[in-house]
C-alpha cells in the first residue's frame, strides 16, 4: 500500500461549475444527458463520460484513502475548453471554480490544495485573477495550456502572468489545452482515433517542453516553479536525437539534455517504461506523481511506479518527497 503519496495532477469540477455546463445547451463545452440517463462532457475535441467522480469531494477523499494518497493538487483541465472560451463566458466559470476550489482546500487543508483557472482571452483579467487566487483565495498558482508554449512568440504573451507570479511566488502547471485564439485541433482520423489522439497530445506537450527548456523564457523567474504534464510528452523519447543533431550541425549550442532539469514533470497516464526513461533524462528528483484523476486510472499509475525498476528511494521521491518540497515553498 502506498502511504502519504502526493498527487500533483488531479482534476475536480465543482458542482456549481458542472451545473453551469449543463445549461450550455448546444455550446461547447457542455454536459449533456444521454438516453440511458448517464452524462457526458462534450469538449472542443471528443467527449468524456461524466459522473460523481468528477464532482463529489467526499467520494474523492474515500478514493484517495484507498490508494494511500494523502493530498491532491486540484485543477480545472484545459482540454475541457473552459479557460479558452471568450472572456464573457470564461470569466464566470473560472472564478466559480477558483472560489469553490479554495473553499474545498480550506475545509480540507491537509488533503487538498489547488491551482487557479484563468480567463485566457484577457491577459489583464488573467493577471488580476491570479493575484486574487494567490492572495485572497490561497491557491498556489495556475494551470496553463501547452498551446501557449508552442513557440517562443506565443510564450511571450504570457509574460504579464509570469511577472505577477514572480512577485507572488507561484507554481504553474503546464497541461494539455488551447489558447483562445488557436482554434480547435482537427478531429483524429477515424482509424485508431484514441491512439492517434494520445500521440497528438504527447507531441503538443513535447513542443511546449522545447520552448520551456531550450529558450530563455524561464530564466528571469526565480520565484516560480513549473510542472509539465505527462512526463514532458515526447521530449524524453526524442532528446537523444536532438542532442545528436545539434552535436553534428550546431555544436556551439548547448545540448538539449543539459537543459532538462529546468522544470518538473508528472507521470500522469503513463507507465513503468516511460517513467524509467523520464527519470534517466530529468532525474528522479524532477518527477512527481500525477494520476490525472478522475479521467485516468489512478491505481494503475501508482502501480506503474511501484512496478518500475527504479530504486525504493527514487520511488519515494516521486510519490512524496519532490512534491512535498515543491508545495512547502508555497505555504
Amino acid at each position: 500500500m502506498v502511504r502519504n503519496a502526493i498527487d500533483m495532477h488531479a482534476h475536480w469540477v465543482p458542482p456549481v461549475v458542472a451545473n453551469a455546463l449543463r445549461q450550455r445547451h448546444g455550446n461547447v463545452p457542455r454536459i449533456e444527458t444521454l438516453p440511458d440517463s448517464t452524462e457526458r462532457l462534450v469538449m472542443p475535441i471528443g467527449t468524456l463520460n461524466f459522473n460523481d467522480g468528477h464532482t463529489d469531494a467526499s467520494l474523492r477523499l474515500k478514493q484517495m484513502m484507498g490508494l494511500g494518497v494523502s493530498r491532491q493538487m486540484l485543477s480545472l483541465p484545459g482540454l475541457f475548453g473552459i479557460d479558452s472560451l471568450p472572456f464573457d463566458q470564461a470569466m464566470p466559470l473560472v472564478s466559480a471554480f477558483n472560489d469553490a476550489c479554495a473553499e474545498l482546500c480550506k475545509a480540507h487543508p491537509d488533503q487538498f490544495c489547488g491551482l487557479a483557472a484563468l480567463p485566457l482571452a484577457s491577459m489583464d483579467a488573467s493577471v488580476a485573477e491570479l493575484r486574487r487566487a494567490r492572495l485572497e483565495l490561497g491557491l498556489l498558482g495556475a494551470i496553463l495550456p501547452v498551446d501557449a508554449f508552442r513557440n517562443e512568440a506565443t510564450a511571450a504573451r504570457l509574460k504579464p502572468i509570469f511577472k505577477e507570479a514572480e512577485s507572488l511566488g507561484a507554481h504553474f502547471f503546464v497541461h494539455p489545452g488551447r489558447m483562445p485564439d488557436s482554434g480547435p485541433l482537427p478531429d483524429a482520423p477515424p482509424d485508431h482515433d484514441l491512439a492517434r489522439r494520445a500521440l497528438a497530445v504527447q507531441h503538443e506537450v513535447g513542443e511546449a517542453m522545447v520552448t520551456l527548456l531550450l529558450s530563455d523564457f524561464l530564466i528571469p523567474w526565480r520565484n516560480i516553479t513549473v510542472q509539465v504534464a505527462n512526463l514532458g510528452g515526447t521530449f524524453p523519447a526524442v532528446v537523444e536525437r536532438m542532442d545528436h543533431m545539434l552535436a553534428l550541425r550546431d555544436p556551439s549550442r548547448a545540448l538539449p539534455s543539459t537543459r532538462a532539469r529546468v522544470v518538473w514533470v508528472d507521470c500522469a497516464s503513463l507507465g513503468s517504461r516511460a517513467l524509467e526513461q523520464a527519470v534517466a533524462v530529468f532525474g528522479a528528483d524532477r518527477v512527481v506523481l500525477g494520476t490525472d484523476c478522475p479521467i485516468f486510472d489512478a491505481a494503475r499509475t501508482i502501480a506503474g511506479i511501484e512496478k518500475s525498476q527504479l530504486s525504493v528511494d527514487d520511488q519515494t521521491l516521486i510519490l512524496h518527497g519532490n512534491a512535498a518540497k515543491l508545495l512547502g515553498r508555497l505555504f
